[in-house]
């Protein structure tokens, strides 16, 4: 529970804020070894700016464990909302497919993805908390404003997460309870808001850490005589920032902000053809015979992406003949129908180059460790594509064939140029096609497509039995945090 993180996380010392276990993880054992062991006074973590590059780290590192995006929020719980997966009924993925929150492991893994989450963002506020007071000569180049930028960006950037995990999505209730918005390290109990005023706070510190971000697109390398930003995928960049408020503004409904923001990232791509900061996957990339040279995630089409070093292990397992009935995959005949193969799509890298075959079956290989790939332990959770069906689906009415040309950019990129959608479509029709692209795209990708339904309130999950409603669109907050917070939703 959120309090009771704030206590474990304070009740150390009255200067300490680190214990072992989640609340921080980190590869720089320099730090980790002062007074004492995996402990560290926090003034003197921050008297210099490789304290706030090290608590950056923490938080990025905590994010990738199985508790958060690691499993849990990637690949496993989350994903298996969508029903992509033809989850087997005696495996350990049983009580997620059919909804059931209130099952004792399901319990555990939802307080596990609250907790982690909430951890997370306390160490944004403590990072946050001090930046506001260094003295800003302590920071090389534009260090202050990207560090204090990433903070405040992933604080926000979690929240929301929360928010489409934990409370109802602004078509179904806009005035039902938001989830906690935490701004400060305390101990305090943080109050509700309303799912609208706590989306207005999500937006408000994502706008703030634009304002910081930006300056570090101006640290531009010079790329055959044009200005070429270097994006950090595996930081919360400037980009990341702009995708998520476009991501944020399409949950709120607010479709001339979102067509604002995703036309930001489309506008730069555009414009810089040559030498873009994302690009679309390149139709070479798909031609390699050997597996481990395959670029399945697309990985210049990420804006921002975890890296998991113990990925062989979990992508391994959950997606080869080794889960047994814990396998996470569509089977074959749920793969071609998401592909839409009876339509001559076969040819669609998803498709095309995302399954293979593993002893008697094929599997979904869009994730998988290859021995010797420079592709390993990559999981994406923004990518540029999303920009595309988000500005599609805002121009679906007043702009149809706007709205047509960008799926049609989409399909291209994806060996499909041969099959262009209609420029008759009408905005039912659109609005189909996005829903398709959300199934072939974001397959296996932190639930995605489960938040495409929840964001329209839909009744139909396909593949699910339940219809969906609050009991399946909103999971349960954890026991703990009801009793001690008084939080409901």
């Amino acid at each position: 529970m959120i309090t009771m993180i704030y206590n474990k996380v304070k009740a150390v010392s009255g200067v300490l804020f680190l214990v072992t276990g989640i609340l921080l993880l980190t590869s720089c054992n320099d730090w980790l070894d002062v007074e004492p062991k995996s402990q560290i006074k926090e003034e003197n973590h921050f008297d210099r700016e490789g304290g706030y590059k090290d608590q950056l780290t923490g938080i990025y590192t905590a994010m990738t464990e199985r508790s958060m995006y690691g499993q849990n929020m990637g690949i496993g719980f989350v994903e298996v909302l969508s029903h992509s997966y033809d989850v087997d009924p005696n495996g350990e993925w049983r009580y997620a497919n059919d909804f059931n929150y209130t099952e004792r492991s399901s319990e555990s893994t939802i307080k596990a993805i609250w907790s982690s989450t909430y951890t997370c963002i306390a160490n944004a506020n403590i990072l946050l908390r001090n930046i506001a007071k260094a003295d800003e000569n302590m920071f090389t180049s534009q260090n202050y404003h990207y560090y204090k930028g990433q903070a405040l960006g992933l604080r926000a950037f979690l929240h929301f997460d929360l928010m489409r995990l934990f409370a109802c999505a602004p078509a179904m209730d806009n005035n039902a309870p938001g989830v906690p918005y935490v701004t400060e390290y305390a101990t305090d109990v943080v109050a509700q808001k309303t799912v609208g005023e706590t989306m207005q706070l999500i937006v408000s510190d994502l706008l703030a850490a634009k304002d910081e971000l930006v300056y570090d697109t101006l640290n531009f390398e010079d790329y055959y005589g044009s200005p070429y930003y270097r994006l950090p995928r595996n930081y919360f960049n400037y980009y990341a920032c702009i995708a998520t408020l476009a991501k944020a503004y399409l949950w709120m409904g607010d479709t001339q902000n979102a067509l604002k923001y995703a036309n930001e990232l489309i506008n730069h791509y555009n414009s810089h053809e040559m030498s873009p900061s994302f690009s679309w996957i390149h139709y070479t990339s798909m031609q390699a015979t050997n597996r481990n040279e395959l670029d399945m995630t697309f990985s210049p089409e990420h804006l921002f992406h975890l890296t998991i070093n113990d990925w062989e292990d979990i992508a391994n397992y959950y997606f080869t003949k080794d889960g047994g009935i814990n396998v996470l995959t569509p089977s074959e005949a749920t793969a071609q129908n998401i592909y839409e193969v009876d339509m001559g799509y076969g040819n669609d890298y998803r498709y095309l180059k995302g399954y293979e075959q593993d002893g008697e079956k094929r599997y979904m290989a869009k994730f998988w460790y290859n021995a010797g790939s420079t592709f390993n332990n990559i999981y994406p959770l923004l990518r540029m594509s999303e920009a595309w069906y988000i500005a599609a689906e805002c121009q679906k009415s007043s702009n149809p064939k706007a709205a047509i040309a960008l799926l049609n950019a989409v399909r291209e990129n994806r060996n499909l140029s041969l099959y262009p959608l209609a420029e008759t479509l009408t905005a039912d029709q659109i609005q189909e096609e996005i829903f398709k692209e959300y199934r072939k795209e974001f397959i296996g990708e932190h639930g995605e497509l489960f938040f495409y339904y929840k964001r329209l309130n839909k009744s139909e999950i396909k593949g699910a039995a339940p219809r969906g409603s609050k009991a399946v669109y909103v999971l349960p907050i954890p026991s703990n945090d009801k009793e001690f917070g008084g939080y409901s939703n």
